[in-house]
Formats: C-alpha cells, structure tokens, sequence
C-alpha cells in the first residue's frame, strides 16, 4: 500500500509541476503578446503627439522659448518678440495691401499641405484634419481678421482689418479667468512716419484733463505712454508736448487722436483708444507702429486662436486635438 500512495504522489507531483510549466509558458507567452502590444500603442502615441506637436510649432505657438522665431515670424503681416511679461509687436498702419491676405493664402496652403494622404502615408501614417479661416479667394466668406491670444492673461492680439488692429478681448479660448486691466503694468506705443507727405499738426484727448503727460508709477494701476517720432515729417507742426502723451489708465473709454487743422490736410487720423483694451485705427500713407505690453505676471504662451487641428491614425482609438486640450 505504501508503495502505491508512493506511486499516485508520484505521478500527483508530475502532473503539477507540467501544469506550473505549462502556465509558465502561456503567461510568458501572453506577456509578450501585452508588451508587444503596449509597444505598439506606445509608438503610435508618439507618432501622433509628435505630428501635433509639428503642427502646434509651425503655425499655432508665437513663443520663442528655443530661441528663434517659429515660421509664423516668416508668413505674419507683423513682427514679434516675447519675454518673461511682455509682447512686443511692430508693423505697419495700414497693413501693406495684399500682406493680410497673402498670410491666409499660406495657412491654407500649409493645409492642404499637411493634409494631403499621400504626404502621410509617406511618413509617418498619421492623418491630420487642420481647419483655418477661409476667405472669399478660397471659397469661404471668413473675414481677413486673425487672433493671437496670450495666457493666461487672456488678451489677444488682433487684426480686424488693413486699417485697424487691437490689443484687446473678444475670445476667452483657453482662459482660466478674463481679461481686465489689472493684468496689465504699462502698455508703451511708439508711432513713426517714416515719409515726408504727413502735416500732422494737432493731437486731442477725449479726457476731461485734456492730454495728460504723467510718470510712470508702478503702485498707481496700469499705465499707458504714446511716443509721436515725426523728424522725418517737414509739414507736421505737432508741440513737444503732443508728441508724448502718458498717464495712469484708471477706466472708462479714452481717446487721443492725431490728425491736421486746415483746409489742404493730407494726414489721415490715427486714433488711439482705450477702454476695453487698446485699440488703433489709421488709414492714408503707412505709419510704423511698435507696442510693448508689459504684464503683472508671466506669459505662459503666446498663439494663433483660429484654428482647429486634430492628429489621429486610423485603425487606433487614440485621438489628439486642440478643441479639446489646448494649450498643454
């Protein structure tokens, strides 16, 4: 009898340890299939995340934390710069004929670009869905205006037509809170003409003081200062004074106005307002415009707001798109 308990034991214990190896197998066997798996998942993650980054990069994100201008420095109708605080913007008023539409021209061709099939295929496999504004010249009716919004301060920067552009708030993409003047220390506008054809020859103020012409103080609220540079306008007989109009912005809506007194002006107004941000409008022979906007913390990004823009590759569950984070 003990010789047969021995036996069944035996074989009891042979079995076991073929099941143990048999399950050692399968689940190595299994783990291979989850890792390759993951790998899988992981790769094509990358290549997604990758291309959005490409396109959030090439067209979307103003900043210049790597040092040098994105392409957006090379196709805008404006020139930037960007700090810790502040963002600098020059360009000239009006906008040069054909300059704000040429930059439309090229976010859609850089569409169609990056949407072509063949173009991914080629690559990387990941398909891009990409929508910017189309105007009339592309079978759309979208209006030559362009947003650029800064955070989280909630301001953009906008360009409403060839006469007119903003430091203002209309948008509230991406914003945690919204914009209000308190965000702001000093916005700085320098106004040059850069030809002799001006007769630039009286400013007004729509303040009660008349054309304020204050020191900066930095406990006193936001604050505001216009430079008029005109050494290269013979006919403009503007004061010392109306060349340099500054103060401490306390609310309400605020104008100053440059223009000419007399039956044969040829200047066009440039019209400097502020209320719900600043505001300036001018039509006629080109003025050279350079704003500084000088904030009470830090910038966390600078982009172009009117676009849509998902990357995704088919046959995976994994979608990455702007609408729903952005900016990450």
């Amino acid at each position: 009898m003990a010789s047969g308990e021995g036996g069944v034991l035996f074989t009891f214990l042979t079995f076991l340890f073929i099941g143990v190896i048999l399950g050692l197998v399968l689940y190595s066997l299994d783990a291979g299939k989850r890792f390759t798996q993951t790998t899988v998942e992981v790769s094509v993650l990358n290549a997604i995340n990758s291309k959005y980054d490409d396109l959030t990069d090439d067209i979307i994100t103003l900043d210049q934390t790597l040092g040098f201008p994105s392409i957006q420095q090379r196709i805008l109708p404006f020139t930037y710069s960007t700090d810790e605080n502040s963002v600098s913007v020059s360009q000239t008023l009006p906008i040069p004929s054909g300059k704000l539409s040429l930059y439309f021209d090229l976010l859609n061709a850089y569409s169609i670009f990056v949407e072509d099939l063949n173009a991914q295929k080629t690559f990387d496999g990941v398909v891009v869905d990409l929508n910017v504004p189309l105007p009339s010249t592309w079978g759309g009716s979208s209006p030559l205006e362009a947003g650029f919004n800064i955070l989280p301060q909630c301001l953009q920067y906008q360009l409403t037509d060839v006469n007119n552009v903003a430091f203002a708030s209309t948008s509230t993409i991406g914003c945690s809170s919204f914009f209000t003047f308190s965000k702001i220390s000093r916005i700085d506008v320098n106004v040059s003409l850069p030809t002799s054809v001006d007769d630039y020859n009286m400013v007004s103020c729509s303040l009660v003081s008349g054309c304020p012409h204050q020191d900066y103080n930095a406990a006193a609220g936001p604050y505001f200062n216009v430079q008029f540079f005109d050494s290269n306008c013979s006919n403009c007989a503007l004061s010392t004074g109306d060349k340099n109009i500054s103060m401490h912005y306390t609310g309400g809506w605020e104008t100053i106005t440059y223009s000419c007194a007399g039956s044969a002006c040829e200047s066009a107004p440039l019209v400097l307002s502020l209320g719900s941000g600043l505001r300036v409008s001018h039509g006629g022979t080109p003025a050279f415009l350079s704003m500084r906007v000088t904030f009470t913390e830090g910038i966390s990004t600078f982009y172009y707001q009117d676009a849509n823009y998902s990357t995704q590759k088919p046959g995976f569950n994994t979608y990455k798109s702007n609408v729903v984070v952005f900016p990450k």
